[in-house]
């Protein structure tokens, strides 16, 4: 299944992904009830979680992962 990303480094990017949360070049995203269109079909909408990004300090003590 592919998901739409929001916000964050990969903002607008259509990903393959699933479940409560997508990892995206070591940035975490997470689920929404929004629906996004795209790619002739709707796509299941991920936020961006600014505290667990590997450029704004993610680490492996945050509990994150």
């Amino acid at each position: 299944m592919d998901v739409r990303l929001r916000g964050g480094p990969g903002d607008g990017q259509v990903v393959p992904g699933g479940g409560e949360t997508v990892v995206w070049q070591a940035c975490v995203y997470e689920i929404t009830s929004e629906v996004s269109h795209g790619r002739g079909r709707d796509l299941r909408v991920y936020r961006h979680r600014p505290d667990c990004c590997a450029p704004y300090g993610r680490g492996s003590e945050d509990r994150c992962e």
